[in-house]
């Protein structure tokens, strides 16, 4: 692949930078590191830009690369909250910053909390698809499933999110 290829889908790359931070956002549901993830995506696919296979599926691939960084820094998380001893709830996102400003809105925190109740295969397509904005045929070759899969892992995660979101409203 030439320089000039290189350059053009890494342009290309960089017209999903706010799709890939939504991602990021709906899978770390913190500001801050969504940031880091969204920078650790680009880095990562810039490093691999010679190795891409189809240049007509930038985005699918970015994609991809966007829910495996942060389903690893999901990993990670789980495994070091293993190791500490004392948890915060001070560290899930910090009040002074503009971000937590930007986000806190009662159904923003209504809605992450009926997200986060997901089993991880309905989060999974529930973020690509609703933050990500993905396709059905996206969602499945970026999560590997197929297509019917994909719409039934949605549906029931969009009714799951919707009684959930019905019933804290009655309380």
């Amino acid at each position: 692949m030439s320089a000039e290829d290189e350059a053009r889908l890494f342009e290309e790359m960089m017209t999903y930078q706010e799709a890939i931070f939504r991602i990021c956002l709906g899978f770390s549901r913190n500001p801050s590191d969504a940031e880091d993830l969204s920078q650790d995506v680009y880095l990562k696919a810039y490093r691999s830009l010679g190795r891409i296979r189809s240049p007509h599926a930038v985005k699918e691939w970015l994609f991809r690369i966007a829910r495996n960084t942060c389903l690893d820094h999901a990993k990670k998380l789980q495994i070091s909250r293993l190791f500490e001893k004392t948890t915060s709830p001070d560290n899930v996102l910090d009040t002074r910053t503009p971000e937590f400003s930007a986000v806190t809105s009662e159904r923003l925190k209504l809605l992450r909390r009926a997200v986060s109740r997901l089993s991880k295969k309905q989060r999974e397509v529930f973020v690509l698809r609703e933050y990500g904005h993905l396709s059905y045929e996206e969602l499945a070759r970026t999560v590997g499933a197929k297509a019917g899969t994909v719409m039934s892992r949605l549906n029931r995660a969009r009714i799951a999110v919707a009684r959930f979101i019905k019933e804290a409203g009655h309380e």
